[in-house]
């Protein structure tokens, strides 16, 4: 049995947008229990530890290609360290390509007004962060999702590190959010191979 396994980002949390139009997929098609959408430790190191051992269970118990990760820009840095890993499918959308750099100018008191967490992000944490930066993308592996109007990122730094991935939805305007992200609920369950 497949599954989508939804990371969030930074100072977000396992209810945002996108899991919402995930879920509301999954249900339209029956299949609620397929989509996995954890809260993540806001401490990399422990994000990607608990998020290795969810997709270690899941293959031990379902095999090789059942599980497909989604991840949103601190999410879709994750999920190319993970699916490099563990060898499996990726939809990065709008990916915090270089997390560390990007981060850097947040380290200090972090509020996520999602969760309500309160933390200290420090340059240790960059320095875990750095350790999960993917040199050389399997380009089979990845559906890369960009709008060019990304508030947030700057799209060209994902084209460079994923040149050459199996699919790319590439949109003028938009937003970091990804607009009309619903339009592709159906689509990604299908790179996912839980619908035909």
């Amino acid at each position: 049995m497949n599954s989508l396994l939804y990371i969030h980002g930074f100072n977000s949390s396992e209810q945002s947008h996108k899991a919402s139009v995930l879920s509301d997929a999954m249900k339209r098609h029956a299949l609620s229990g397929e989509l996995l959408s954890p809260r993540l430790p806001w401490q990399p190191a422990k994000a990607i530890a608990l998020l290795e051992d969810i997709i270690t269970s899941r293959l031990s118990a379902e095999g090789a290609s059942s599980i497909t990760l989604i991840g949103s820009s601190l999410g879709g840095f994750y999920a190319s360290y993970l699916a490099e890993k563990f060898q499996i499918k990726a939809i990065l959308v709008n990916p915090a390509v270089q997390a560390s750099s990007l981060l850097v100018d947040h380290i200090g008191p972090q509020h996520n007004p999602y969760t309500d967490e309160r933390y200290e992000l420090t340059l240790a944490h960059m320095d875990e962060l750095a350790a999960l930066i993917v040199e050389c993308p399997t380009p089979d592996l990845y559906w890369l999702m960009l709008q060019e109007g990304d508030d947030v990122l700057d799209y060209r730094e994902a084209l460079k590190a994923f040149p050459k991935t199996i699919r790319l939805t590439h949109e003028e305007k938009g937003n970091h959010r990804f607009v009309g992200f619903e339009r592709f609920g159906d689509d990604i369950l299908r790179f996912a191979g839980i619908i035909p």
